[in-house]
């Protein structure tokens, strides 16, 4: 689907409305509409006939390129109008009080109606015509057209223009909350300096380099996509993708990520991933996408806000036609209390600042090197009781050294080593990486026909002229081969020939320098920890022990550790993991997380949450961030019904008029939006 940005849509009803109405169009195959962030996102095979039902369905609204207009011109002659307006206004009020021009004040009162009441008229027309009477623009005609039959001209005018003025003001804080939304997102390259053949560089869109050009970042420039420094040496600033504060220092052969931006020289980058295939663009799409994914509050208070309305105007209703009745007043006092509940009514502080709210946590959580695929998941993680994680990769550095070579029988060291270089050399697996390491100086040439990898065993290989076995033991046990009763307390892989037992390479890898520190700060706020791991048990234990981890489960294949992380969750458990062999846990838990560098691209996928630069300090940061996020969106569904419920209540008293009945359907709009800013912040 396409992305645009909507311009002059700043009411969520609205928006429902205009998302309603152009799924019913039979040239649009799908449509949403994102009003936290401004964006909608529409496939259709008739762009001009989408243009004209946008017209007839919501007339004024306009899309856009996805790059955001600036709109200082537009907001200060509005800022101009309006203060003319109330200006007027005043001017009238004391007319009126003094006894002067008195026709003429009711004249200018009228065109003043008229003219600040343009927008509310327009926008209850639309609501008729779509037969919704319960938009806060229909209400707002109703109240004062009805205040107006009753004498009440001065309050009715007031009350427009009030609305007016906090529509703007209401206007200006969605803009501004969505502007500091998008400058989260504002690390996408704009351009690149592609060097040519003949040295010359050309300037071109980063979309239009292939893998293995070669572009050129000056100081100050963005890295264009993935890639290796092949010239130059630099520090790059990572804070937009990863939220790591310090610069770091790159020269050649390191790689670098899209987005980054080079700080001090020339840096000459080997284009690795096509743009649409990059971290940079990966991060773009999945923040764009996150709030599609609507968490159970919003839709709880979006179902709310449709039967609110309608149950607080047939209570106004009864209050005009029963309390006079009864005995209590006259008609025309309790239609004035009844407009006064009318105008309260209007749940547009619920609609508008609990989806923004949603939005700037997943924003923050960006900012800081987080990315959440939804609202849901936020939510979630809100909530989370329990953290099981993966050990290889994932609370260990995934980066092993070869200890020690173990043959058996008549065969060598070498023989050992060679064989396993066979099976692991087209592998980038942290194990086979530690092999390739300790065999860089053996000249040995390979002759691959097979490679297959083993979820959670091993790799089976066909290669030079032999059928070779590298893995743990349950691999060797799936092939019927007989081993030597080996009792290792470290990682172990072991190597078969022919279906013959060869022997065994030791390997170790330590834990993170966090990880320990990560799991104690889990622990105490209240999160149980545990660990699962394909790696042997006695391993696991190990690790475990040194990280204050009393839960710990090794020897699993990926069926076992889904099975075990089933049983085990009976409280709302998070899973941590890197690998392919995560990926069926990860998909299966409430809340995936996975790596965003070491992470294998299944399990990026197949999880929730990313941490960009996998830094374990980010879960619990993570976890913070989302409390915060649901601490502020339940601050505003307690004030804005709090609040709207002591108007209704004053209003039905007659303690409460139209002014106060605008400023709890306004007011209390503008302070949830600005509140629920403060999560940007977080």
């Amino acid at each position: 689907m396409k992305k645009y940005h909507i311009k002059h849509l700043d009411c969520p009803n609205c928006a429902n409305a205009l998302e309603d109405g152009l799924r019913k169009c039979a040239f649009v195959q799908n449509v949403r509409i994102d009003f936290a962030s401004g964006v909608m996102f529409l496939d259709t095979s008739d762009f001009p006939a989408v243009l004209k039902a946008i017209e007839e369905i919501e007339s004024g609204v306009a899309l856009i390129p996805f790059e955001e207009e600036s709109s200082e011109g537009k907001k200060t002659g509005e800022i101009v109008f309006l203060a003319t307006l109330i200006a007027g206004f005043l001017l009238c009020v004391w007319s009126l009080h003094s006894g002067v021009m008195k026709p003429l004040a009711y004249a200018a009162l009228f065109c003043i109606y008229v003219v600040a009441g343009i927008p509310v008229f327009r926008g209850a027309y639309k609501r008729i015509l779509a037969k919704e009477f319960f938009d806060e623009h229909f209400l707002m005609l109703f109240a004062t057209i009805s205040a107006v039959c009753i004498g009440a001209y001065l309050e009715a005018v007031a009350v427009i223009l009030f609305f007016r003025v906090g529509d703007f003001f209401e206007r200006m804080a969605v803009h501004q909350s969505r502007k500091n939304i998008n400058a989260l997102m504002d690390f996408n390259p704009s351009f690149a300096w592609k060097k040519q053949a003949n040295g010359e560089v050309a300037k071109v869109m980063p979309q239009d380099l292939e893998v293995d050009d070669v572009v050129v970042v000056r100081a100050g420039e963005k890295i264009p996509s993935d890639g290796i420094v092949c010239k130059g040496e630099s520090e790059v600033d990572q804070k937009a993708l990863n939220g790591e504060s310090l610069p770091r220092f790159v020269g050649v052969g390191d790689s670098v990520l899209g987005g980054s931006i080079n700080l001090v020289g020339v840096l000459e980058v080997r284009i690795t991933q096509k743009y649409e295939n990059s971290t940079i663009a990966g991060i773009v799409d999945l923040i764009a996408n996150a709030s599609g994914k609507k968490a159970k509050t919003e839709k709880m208070i979006t179902a709310f806000a449709r039967i609110y309305t309608p149950i607080v105007l047939v209570v106004a209703v009864c209050l005009v036609v029963f309390a006079p009745l009864l005995g209590f007043g006259s008609f025309e006092e309790w239609f004035y209390r009844a407009l006064v509940v009318v105008m309260v009514s209007c749940p547009c502080a619920l609609v508008l600042s609990v989806p923004l709210g949603y939005f700037g946590g997943i924003g923050g959580a960006s900012k800081n090197g987080i990315l959440i695929k939804g609202a849901n998941i936020l939510e979630a993680l809100a909530k989370v009781q329990k953290v099981m994680f993966d050990k290889t990769g994932t609370l260990t550095q995934g980066a092993f050294e070869v200890v020690k070579i173990v043959p058996y029988g008549e065969y060598q060291e070498l023989e050992v080593l060679k064989l396993a270089l066979c099976a692991e050399h087209l592998s980038n697996h942290p194990i086979a990486q530690s092999l390739q390491k300790c065999a860089k100086d053996l000249e040995w040439k390979h002759q691959p026909i097979q490679h297959t990898q083993l979820g959670g065993m091993g790799i089976s290989a066909q290669c030079c002229g032999h059928k070779i076995l590298v893995g743990n033991l349950a691999l060797l046990e799936s092939f019927g081969v007989q081993y030597p009763d080996v009792k290792l307390e470290d990682t172990a892989i072991h190597i078969a020939l022919e279906g013959k037992y060869v022997g065994h390479i030791i390997i170790s890898d330590e834990p993170k320098k966090n990880a320990s520190a990560v799991i104690a700060r889990l622990k105490s706020e209240g999160i149980e920890v545990a660990m699962l791991s394909g790696d042997n048990a006695k391993i696991v234990q190990k690790i475990a022990k040194k990280l204050g981890i009393e839960e710990a489960y090794g020897d699993l294949l990926p069926k076992d550790k889904l099975d075990l992380f089933a049983s085990k969750k009976q409280k709302i458990t998070a899973f941590v993991g890197d690998g392919v062999n995560d990926a069926p846990v990860l998909n299966y838990a409430e809340i995936g997380i996975s790596m965003g560098i070491s992470g294998s691209d299944l399990s990026k996928e197949s999880a929730d949450v990313i941490l960009v630069n996998d830094d374990l300090s980010k879960i619990p940061q993570a976890i913070e961030i989302a409390k915060k996020t649901k601490k502020i969106i339940v601050q505003n569904i307690v004030f804005a019904l709090g609040v709207k419920g002591v108007f209704i209540v004053l209003g039905v008293f007659g303690v409460a008029g139209m002014w106060e009945a605008v400023f709890g359907d306004v007011g209390v709009a503008l302070l949830a939006l600005l509140n629920a800013s403060r999560i940007v912040r977080v």
